[in-house]
């Protein structure tokens, strides 16, 4: 009984709170450790990748495949990389691990930089596995800038084009695990969805990119045979490829319009001993599971784990920058409003407003969209959220008879429509306030004179 106690107690997922769609990951303790070769191919989806390898554009990916355990991964929202890795690499949300946009301002400069470790606020995968005792080497993964220990290759250490990051990443990666064999091997390729933002989803024109990412994990299959490792290769969503869009894939308000939320989960070889991760935020335990370590509640690594030390000086970060700008990440490079010390970004608090707006938590995702438009009172994202979510709240007060709620809310909205003033009519209405409400009725019959009186 007291064994049976205790694999229960080491069942519990790095995430407490689940976002919908997850399930609880089972850690099946009877299983010894293995290493872990683990790729990472943003927006990699199956609707690409099965047709790559039926018509003999990925034929190693194909054989890999033939004798490992697939999925499709749901991604959280918004499906922003920097945000979702990071969650897929600690097991909890951006709420709780506070990587929240691709940039943030420089303590220093004040100016836009990539996003960087030290904003991370939980331990990630590498930082637990060395608390476990186990060797790492991480390659290009996202905010991992400066290096903590285990780290390689930063984010930072690459170049723009992603055809030399894709091919210098692969070779440093390749001969560092041939020498040392690490327990863990992380290495994370961008270019997989830079390539369709580029090309608009175009199959044809990305085919000679896949060939090579193609070769690529079959040299990575080939590693994990010979180190008797696993090899898990996954996308943190999928992307939009052959999809009909009016819309740009490297405009800032779009491209990610072009993302999917089924990415891809492939374990090699198959283990149906353990259940494979159903969300993003799933992956970390079940890697944990797959080394030998508990996968616990990241709380209890956290007491072994020190933040690293803030950033004051990161260099250089124009090319970088520019990089996310022009692939439609951001929807400014501006730099710090004056008297503003945080590091955090307008976008940041869109995306925390997104989020908590998800987890209903709509009062904080409020003040979240209205701290982005104190920062950037002209961020047409943060005022597009900020009306729908008093749209949402102002109907839901209005139905729970709180009519004053509802007029405050449906009064701040800021874009002018014929239902916003049908809205502001009923909750006069509802306030016995007659001639407001006609007031208000009057207005929204002149932008839509179609509209009958309640």
């Amino acid at each position: 009984m007291r064994r049976i106690a205790l694999a229960l107690l080491l069942t519990v997922a790095c995430s407490r709170d689940l976002p919908p769609g997850a399930s609880r990951t089972v850690v099946d303790r009877s299983h010894p450790g293995s290493p872990v070769i683990f790729v990472g191919l943003d927006g990699a989806d199956w609707r690409l990748l099965e047709p790559f390898m039926a018509d003999g554009t990925m034929p190693e990916l194909a054989k890999i495949v033939a004798r490992a355990e697939t999925r499709v991964l749901l991604t959280q929202h918004p499906p922003l990389s920097p945000l979702v890795w990071t969650s897929m690499m600690t097991g909890v949300s951006p709420l709780e691990h506070r990587i929240l946009d691709f940039t943030r301002y420089s303590p220093l400069t004040r100016q836009q930089e990539p996003i960087t470790s030290d904003e991370r606020a939980v331990p990630a995968l590498w930082n637990m596995a060395r608390a476990g005792g186990k060797r790492v080497a991480v390659f290009g993964m996202w905010a991992t800038y400066p290096a903590e220990e285990g780290i390689v290759l930063t984010d930072r250490d690459l170049p723009r084009d992603y055809v030399e990051a894709t091919n210098l990443l692969h070779a440093r990666a390749l001969a560092t695990i041939r020498e040392q064999k690490p327990d863990l091997s992380i290495i994370y390729f961008q270019g997989t969805d830079e390539i369709g933002h580029l090309t608009s989803g175009d199959l044809a024109r990305a085919r000679d990119y896949f060939r090579r990412i193609d070769t690529i994990v079959g040299e990575y299959r080939a590693l994990a045979d010979g180190m008797d490792a696993q090899l898990v290769i996954a996308s943190d969503h999928g992307f939009d490829w052959g999809g009909m869009h009016d819309q740009s894939s490297t405009a800032t308000a779009t491209a990610a319009k072009w993302h999917r939320q089924e990415g891809v989960w492939l374990r090699y070889p198959r283990d149906r001993a353990r259940l494979a991760p159903a969300h993003v935020v799933e992956v970390c335990p079940m890697l944990l599971d797959i080394l030998g370590l508990p996968g616990r509640d990241t709380f209890d690594y956290r007491r072994v784990w020190r933040r690293p030390a803030p950033v004051r000086s990161a260099g250089s970060t124009n090319e970088s920058v520019a990089k996310l700008e022009a692939l439609g990440y951001l929807s400014s490079t501006a730099p710090a409003p004056a008297g503003t010390t945080s590091t955090r970004t307008p976008q940041s608090f869109n995306n925390e407003g997104l989020l908590l707006r998800e987890a209903k938590r709509v009062d904080e995702a409020e003040r979240a969209f209205v701290e982005a438009l104190r920062l950037d009172p002209h961020y047409p994202s943060a005022r597009q959220n900020l009306d729908d979510l008093l749209s949402v709240r102002g109907i839901a007060r209005l139905r729970a008879h709180d009519c004053a709620g509802a007029l405050a809310d449906f009064r701040a909205i800021t874009r002018e429509t014929a239902l916003g003033w049908a809205a502001i009519t009923a909750a006069e209405g509802c306030l016995g306030h007659e001639q407001a409400a006609a007031d208000a009725f009057a207005r929204a019959q002149k932008l839509d004179p179609t509209l009958k009186a309640p």
